[in-house]
């Protein structure tokens, strides 16, 4: 084998990530978490230089130990003051994952979440400790800055409930994602805040314990809205009365999916926090400009659809089969029958009709 010249070694050695540019380096630390962002920025001058010019920052405030060590989280502080002192240079995204059961935790969250004042903040609550299916970490709310106008909610434990959001950027807040493991409870607090600017509202992967309304009350300019994977707890409705939605997405494949009868049986090993099988008691719409529907694997009571606009885009993904089954083993199994899923398909039909103007119909399929 031909030993490598003395230049190919030298180039193979050579430092190349330091010859880029200060921008795409900037990208590049972005992407590292803390525990590896301060041991890089310390290698020169110049890294450390590049972290106050850093755009996005994330800080895992928990650990998995029990025992929570603020000087580690004070460091982390720390840190973030020394990136905001350069005004030059704006934050564009903050991600925080912390605690709700850690008042420490929650106390430095809160005052990095002022003092970044990012144009997006992503927050992932959880709990340190274990709770039951019937106990919550308790009502929480969250102070907005000025320049946050996207925020992501991505709760990691079902005793962390959604928080009532305030402060000067509630009203400026243009994009809202509540993600991840929760309870939307009758108190829901995002449906009683007045959020006047928003205009992208996602929900999922939570529990409806309670029905949910989305009104032009709270939130007059919302355009797009999407439920996924939203199960329940309870017989639930979910009402939509928005006079400026363009588009609507709903889909529950995870928690209303059917299998074929024919199928071997399977059975389930179900807690009972969610439902085995999703089904919404009532699913109301009123959207006199919305363009675009989308209904997959999401199955109703009863559908009322008062209003909409002219319809461009339509889906509708409905099965008949045999749902889920809990266990314990001898459950009898349930159906959904073909008749359900028709009068499903014709309820939704029914409502959409007025806005169903196709210019021709060759495209409009059945599968």
């Amino acid at each position: 084998m031909e030993k490598p010249s003395q230049h190919q070694t030298i180039e193979e050695e050579e430092d190349h990530i330091s010859k880029l540019p200060d921008d795409v380096l900037v990208h590049i630390l972005s992407l590292c978490p803390y525990r590896i962002l301060m041991p890089t920025v310390s290698v020169s001058k110049r890294w450390a230089r590049l972290l106050s010019q850093l755009p996005d920052l994330t800080f895992c405030l928990s650990m998995l130990v029990d025992t929570p060590s603020e000087e580690r989280v004070q460091s982390m502080a720390r840190t973030l003051r020394r990136r905001c002192a350069d005004h030059h240079h704006t934050i564009k995204m903050l991600r925080l994952v912390y605690r709700k059961d850690v008042a420490m935790e929650c106390r430095y969250a809160d005052d990095m979440i002022a003092l970044a004042n990012a144009t997006k903040l992503v927050l992932t609550p959880h709990m340190g400790k274990k709770f039951s299916h019937d106990t919550d970490a308790g009502a929480w709310s969250l102070q907005l800055p000025p320049a946050t106008i996207e925020l992501q909610l991505l709760p990691f434990s079902f005793a962390v409930l959604p928080p009532r959001i305030h402060g000067a950027g509630a009203g400026t807040l243009r994009s809202l994602t509540l993600l991840g493991a929760t309870v939307v409870r009758h108190d829901f607090p995002l449906a009683a805040t007045v959020l006047p600017s928003l205009e992208d509202l996602h929900i999922g992967e939570c529990a409806l314990a309670a029905s949910i309304s989305v009104t032009s009350d709270t939130m007059p300019r919302l355009k797009h809205l999407r439920f996924t994977e939203v199960s329940v707890k309870a017989d639930v409705a979910i009402t939509v009365l928005a006079d400026d939605l363009r588009t609507l997405r709903m889909s529950c494949r995870r928690y209303s999916r059917t299998e074929s009868p024919s199928e071997p049986l399977s059975y389930l090993c179900h807690g009972g926090f969610l439902a085995v099988f999703t089904k919404y008691s009532l699913f109301r719409l009123r959207a006199p400009k919305l363009t675009v529907f989308e209904w997959r694997c999401c199955y109703a009571d009863e559908v009322r659809i008062d209003a909409v606009g002219r319809l461009t885009d339509v889906a509708i993904e409905v099965a008949a089969g045999r749902t889920p089954t809990p266990m314990p083993i001898g459950t009898e199994p349930k159906y959904v029958t073909t008749q359900q899923r028709d009068k499903l398909v014709t309820d939704i039909l029914q409502g959409l009709m007025p806005g169903l103007q196709p210019r021709t119909w060759k495209d409009v399929t059945r599968r």
